[in-house]
Parts: C-alpha cells; sequence; structure tokens
C-alpha cells in the first residue's frame, strides 16, 4: 500500500512548492546556490523542491525533528520560500518554540500576504498571544481579499467582542446575517451584546426577530418567555408559554413555567395545578419532580394546607412511577406530620420493600414502630437493617430497645455494647447508648456496671434528665449514694419542673433519707401534673402517707395503686395489713 500512495503525495509535494514559491518567479541562470537572489538556477530550484517535499513526508511520519532539518535546509537553499516557513512555525509551535514560530509567520505573511493560509496561522498566533487588536486587523485585510466569506466576519466578530468592540461587532453581525439569513448563533451572540451594554430592548427585540423567523421552534419562545419575565412585560410571557403548548402540549417542562409564572402573579391556586399537570407527566422522570418539589416548598412553614399539597403530589407520584419508593417516602413523610404512624408505617414499608439500599427510610421506620410501641416488628425491622447496614449504630440501638421491651436483657445488652463501637462524633447518640446500657445492666443486677455507663452518659452530657433522673432513682431504691442522688434528681427536676415522674423520684429519695414531711410536698405536686397517676406513683403516696401517721389515708392510696398497676410486689400485703412493708 506504501508504493501505491507515493506517487501522489510526492506530485502534491512538488506541486506545493512551486505554489508557495509563486507563480510570478520564474527560474534565471544564476549561481548554484542562489543564496540572496530573486530567483534560482535549476539545479538549486530542484534541491529546494526535493528539500522541501522530503521534510513534508518526515513531518507526514511524525518525524518533527528531521522535518525541521530538511525545512530549514531548503530555506538555506531558497531564503524567500515562504512555504517552508508555513511549515517551520508549525513544527517550532509544536516544540515549544513559539517566538520562532511567530517570527518566522510573519516572515512568510510579508513574503506573500495574499496566501490565506499563511493569513489565518499569524492570526491564531496574534490571538494566541493576547495580540487581539492586530487579531481583528488579519481578518479585516482577508475580508478585503474576500468579502463574502462568512467565516472571516465569524473569527472577526469573535476579535472584537474580545476588544469590546461592541458597535463594530454588530455591524459584522448585520454583514453576516445579509449573507446566511436570521438564524440562532448570531440572534444569541446579538443579544449578549445587548445585554452586556444593558440595552435590554434590543435584546428581547433579537429574540423576538428570530422567534417569528422559525415560529415552530418552542425553545426560542422560552427563551423570549424568560426575558418578558425577567425584564418585563410579563403578560407576555404569557403568551409565548400558550405557544409553547400548541407547538409541543406534552412537554412538561412548560407547565412548571407556567408554575413559576402563576406563582409569581400571585395566583398560587393555578400555580399548582400547573405543577400538578407537570408531575403526572412520566417523561419527567421522578427525582427531577422531586428536586422540583424541595426548590418549591422551600423555606415554607409546614401547615395543614401544604401537608395537603404535599399528600396530593404524593399520590401522583405513586400512580405514575408504582415501582419508585419516591412515592411511598413522601405520603409517609404526610402521615407522619399528622401523627398517623400506622399509615406512615405502612408507606414506610412499601418504600423500603421496592428499594432496601435507602437507609433512612429505614431509620423512619423503626421510628414508626416505636411510637407504635410494636416492639415485635421494632426487633424484626432492626434485624434486616443491621444486615443491610452493619455499622450504622443506629439499627443496634432500636434492636437493643425492642429487646430490652420484650424482657430479653442480655439481647439488650448485646446489641447496645456493639452499636455503640460504631459511633464516630456523635456524642449524643453516645450518651444515648451509655444510658440504655446503664437501664439494662441495672436489670441484669449489674448494680456497678449500671452506675458505671450512668456516669459515662453523664460524663458526656451532663444535663441529660432521663439518666439523672433513672440514675437517682435506682441509687435510692439500694439506698446507696443518697446525697449524690437527691443532687441529681433535684438537677432532673430543675430541667424538667413538670414531668410528674422526675418529681415522684426527688420525693422518694427524701423519703430514703427520712424527710417525710418534705417528701409529701414533692409527691403532691408530682401528682398535680400526673394524669392519671401510675401504681409506682400512687404507692410512694401510701408509703410517706404512712410515714407520717396517716395510715387510713395510705391504705386509700395503696388500693388506688392497685387498680392502677405498676406497683411492688408488696401492695396486697399492705392492703391486707394495713401496715407499710419495705
Amino acid at each position: 500500500m506504501k508504493k501505491t500512495l507515493q506517487i501522489p503525495v510526492i506530485f502534491f509535494f512538488i506541486w506545493f512548492t512551486i505554489a508557495a514559491c509563486g507563480s510570478s518567479e520564474k527560474l534565471a541562470s544564476k549561481p548554484e546556490s542562489g543564496v540572496g537572489t530573486d530567483s534560482l538556477t535549476i539545479v538549486a530550484r530542484r534541491q529546494n523542491a526535493a528539500l522541501f517535499s522530503d521534510g513534508l513526508k518526515e513531518k507526514v511520519a511524525g518525524n518533527d525533528v528531521k522535518a525541521i532539518a530538511k525545512f530549514e535546509q531548503a530555506l538555506k537553499v531558497y531564503p524567500k520560500d515562504h512555504a517552508s516557513m508555513y511549515e517551520l512555525s508549525e513544527l517550532y509551535a509544536r516544540r515549544a518554540r513559539l517566538d520562532e514560530s511567530f517570527e518566522m509567520m510573519k516572515k512568510a505573511v510579508d513574503l506573500n500576504p495574499e496566501n490565506e493560509w499563511y493569513q489565518i496561522r499569524v492570526a491564531q498566533l496574534y490571538k494566541f498571544q493576547g495580540d487581539y487588536e492586530s487579531y481583528a486587523e488579519v481578518y479585516r485585510y482577508l475580508l478585503k481579499l474576500k468579502p463574502g466569506n462568512v467565516e472571516y466576519f465569524s473569527e472577526l466578530s469573535s476579535a472584537l467582542l474580545l476588544l469590546e468592540k461592541y458597535d463594530e461587532a454588530l455591524k459584522v453581525y448585520e454583514e453576516i446575517e445579509k449573507q446566511m439569513g436570521i438564524n440562532e448563533l448570531l440572534s444569541f451572540q446579538k443579544q449578549t451584546i445587548y445585554l452586556n451594554r444593558n440595552d435590554t430592548k434590543n435584546a428581547i427585540a433579537e429574540i423576538e426577530k428570530l422567534s417569528a423567523a422559525f415560529p415552530w421552534e418552542a425553545r426560542y419562545h422560552a427563551i423570549l418567555a424568560e426575558l418578558y419575565m425577567k425584564y418585563g412585560p410579563k403578560e407576555k410571557a404569557l403568551e409565548q408559554y400558550k405557544k409553547i403548548l400548541q407547538i409541543e402540549p406534552s412537554d412538561p417542562y412548560i407547565r412548571i413555567s407556567l408554575a413559576e409564572y402563576y406563582r409569581d402573579a400571585g395566583d398560587n391556586e393555578k400555580a399548582f395545578d400547573e405543577l400538578l399537570l407537570a408531575f403526572s407527566n412520566p417523561e419527567l422522570d421522578i427525582e427531577t419532580k422531586v428536586q422540583i418539589m424541595v426548590l418549591w416548598f422551600e423555606g415554607e412553614t409546614f401547615s395543614d394546607d401544604l401537608n395537603l399539597k404535599a399528600e396530593r403530589i404524593a399520590e401522583i407520584f405513586q400512580n405514575v412511577h408504582p415501582s419508585s419508593p419516591r412515592g411511598f417516602q413522601l405520603m409517609a413523610d404526610v402521615f407522619m406530620r399528622k401523627k398517623d404512624f400506622e399509615n406512615a408505617r405502612a408507606n414506610f414499608l412499601k418504600a423500603v420493600n421496592l428499594d432496601k439500599g435507602g437507609y433512612l427510610v429505614w431509620e423512619s421506620l423503626l421510628f414508626t414502630d416505636i411510637q407504635l410501641e410494636d416492639f415485635e416488628s421494632l426487633g424484626k425491622h432492626a434485624q434486616e437493617a443491621m444486615l443491610l447496614f452493619p455499622e450504622q449504630p443506629l439499627t443496634y440501638l432500636f434492636d437493643g430497645i425492642a429487646k430490652f421491651q420484650l424482657k430479653d436483657y442480655a439481647g439488650a445488652l448485646k446489641s447496645y455494647e456493639t452499636g455503640r463501637k460504631f459511633v464516630v462524633g456523635n456524642d449524643r447518640l453516645l450518651a444515648e447508648f451509655f444510658s440504655n446500657i446503664g437501664d439494662t445492666q441495672h436489670r441484669l443486677g449489674n448494680h456497678t456496671a449500671s452506675d458505671a455507663s450512668y456516669d459515662k452518659a453523664l460524663a458526656i452530657n451532663p444535663v441529660n434528665n432521663l439518666v439523672l433522673n433513672n440514675y437517682a432513682y435506682y441509687l435510692s431504691l439500694r439506698g446507696e449514694k443518697l446525697e449524690k442522688a437527691l443532687q441529681m434528681s433535684e438537677k432532673a427536676v430543675e430541667l424538667e419542673p413538670e414531668n410528674p415522674s422526675y418529681l415522684d423520684t426527688y420525693a422518694w429519695i427524701l423519703y430514703k433519707m427520712g424527710d417525710y414531711e418534705k417528701a409529701l410536698i414533692w409527691i403532691e405536686k408530682s401528682l398535680q401534673f400526673a394524669e392519671p397517676a401510675n401504681g409506682t406513683l400512687l404507692e410512694h403516696y401510701g408509703d410517706i402517707l404512712y410515714k407520717l401517721g396517716r395510715k387510713a389515708e395510705a391504705s386509700e392510696q395503696w388500693k388506688k395503686a392497685r387498680t392502677a398497676g405498676e406497683t411492688t410486689d408488696l401492695i396486697d400485703k399492705k392492703i391486707k395489713d394495713g401496715v407499710l412493708y419495705e
């Protein structure tokens, strides 16, 4: 194949050499070197052509260094060989010899200024150097050579924009438009110039002209509508949107634009209707819909009306995209705000069944289980989430809570101890783990370990009122460190002064310390906020009354306690004998 291509390639090299040297230069009898003369001997001419041809072959083969050597030798034979200068300019540029490249190209242009390729090359070098005035001047010259060349007009306009000569650039665009007619590129370029000069009237007029020239191009109507929305008059934007609907009635984005138009006009009902029409279109993917919805409702305070709108959107998502979890997640959030945890859970379940990889949905599902106090489901869902997300600490916390409530204290402790190891950079969550470990160790009778866990929780968060209360109460039950228990209980009450459980703990510690009069004051405060009072509180009330010698009243409270439930195993004996047993 190489032999087949060789003849035409060599022919081209020889032809290009003759053309580059110029047809006006005639051969004459001169010294063989031909250096410093306007013409060459036939021998020198042939030598120059051969060297040029060899240079081109090396260049085509990718041997830039050898090609440069050949072209430089050709120039030594004939210093006015502008064709070799042109080639050397390109090769020097490739080798990062930029100054030499530029100088070589300027020499070629000086020798043959009417060669368009030379002018184009030198213009690009001017542009590269940031000499935009010279860059523009080259194309002004080329347009004199070829007055109707659209490509030269385009390059000149680019140069003029760089020089910020907008008036001249606009005239150039007008010339191009006369030859090519109205087209997008020219209109957008002119629009940009007008906007840069804050001439919004002409910027809009330019797109109006484009839109009128191509009335079935919906995109131009959309751009025009955007300009009207931004610069006015806004009512004209609606006309453009209606035209787009005629052209592309199934385009969901026009519905979004209309929704924004009506919302801007203060017609929220129409705005929302258009938004629903956009969301009802299956051509708009659900992730885009979700992003639009987030932006649409951003910054708004949730109200019943907003929740109702979210519900309508969720219904559309479910109907249009039944295989996506997004609609079910959104509907679940609607029910969560209504505190309808049963329906919220049902939708979260559908969401995780469609996509088990969304951790936050699992977390929300587990939260609904807790709200419903369905600890069987909580344990089941937590176990599944733990398998899917083995390094998420909350799944272990929820699993521990489920086991604790089902009285599997050993299992709960294992989950808590495992989960806390995955907590990183979240002291609040770590304190929650230690708090639950403390509760669990208490149930297992490991009081030293329980106290140590509570101390760790309080070291992280000294104002954790739940830990303060539980720790204090358990110490009081054991009759240990009562002064410490009283201080912790007092702090818990300060944090939540109307919490009946915390008030009861404080009263009970005073009872354990023998201060029955004061204990009575605090237990009665607790009863004021307990609706209804549980059996533990009522039994404590009876015990305090008994210590104060009010035995009949104590017996009455014990009876109420038994009815309410949650009492000690001694309650029946207290009632039967009318005696306090501890």
